[in-house]
C-alpha cells in the first residue's frame, strides 16, 4: 500500500494524525488498557490507626534506602518528607536507576485508615513498565507487614489506573 505521490513522510504524518484522533476520542483505550504514562494508583485500607501506616512505611522507606541491590528491588528508596497526610518518596530500579516518584495519601475513616498511593515513572517516554511501579507501593506494604494479621485489609486498582496491575509479578521484585 502507497501514499499518494510514493510519499512516506505523508503516510507518516497521517499515521501521527490517526494516533492523535483516536486518543482524543479515547479510542485508545480499547487497544491499550493502561494509563497513557506508566503510573500506578492503588487504594489500600489498613484496620489500623494513619499514624501507624505511616509510621510503618516511612520505616520501610528508610529500611529500603541502600543501594544493595542483591534483594533486588528492596533497595533505592527514598524518604523525601511529609506534608500533613502525605508522604512523599522515590524509588530508583535497581539495574537501570530509572526514578519513580511515590506519593502516599492517608485518611482515617471509622478506625480504618484509607491510603491513596500513586507512582509514576519519572522518564517522560515511559509508557510500559511490567509493573513496575505498582510493586513499587506493594512492596513497601508487603515488606512493612501492613496486609498481615488484618481482618480489613483491602486492595483496590485495575489496569485503567495501574500500568499492567493485573499482570505485575513483584516477586520478581522482592
Amino acid at each position: 500500500m502507497g501514499c499518494c505521490c510514493g510519499c512516506k513522510l505523508c503516510c507518516c504524518v497521517l499515521l501521527v494524525a490517526a494516533v492523535f484522533i483516536a486518543a482524543s476520542l479515547g479510542l485508545f483505550s480499547a487497544f491499550f488498557p493502561y494509563p497513557s504514562h506508566a503510573s500506578c494508583r492503588v487504594n489500600w485500607v489498613f484496620g489500623k490507626s494513619c499514624t501507624t501506616v505511616k509510621t510503618k512505611l516511612i520505616e520501610q522507606m528508610k529500611a529500603w534506602e541502600h543501594d544493595d541491590c542483591s534483594t533486588k528491588q528492596q533497595c533505592g528508596y527514598e524518604y523525601l518528607g511529609e506534608d500533613g497526610n502525605v508522604i512523599r518518596g522515590l524509588h530508583r530500579t535497581p539495574l537501570l536507576k530509572f526514578e519513580d516518584k511515590l506519593n502516599f495519601t492517608m485518611n482515617a475513616n471509622g478506625g480504618n485508615c484509607h491510603v491513596t498511593a500513586v507512582s509514576v515513572s519519572g522518564l517522560s517516554y515511559a509508557v510500559i513498565d511490567f509493573g513496575t511501579n505498582y510493586c513499587n507501593l506493594r512492596n513497601l506494604v508487603i515488606g512493612s507487614g501492613l496486609d498481615e494479621n488484618d481482618r480489613y485489609y483491602k486492595e483496590n486498582s485495575t489496569n485503567s489506573v495501574c500500568t499492567m496491575y493485573s499482570i505485575a509479578h513483584c516477586n520478581l521484585y522482592t
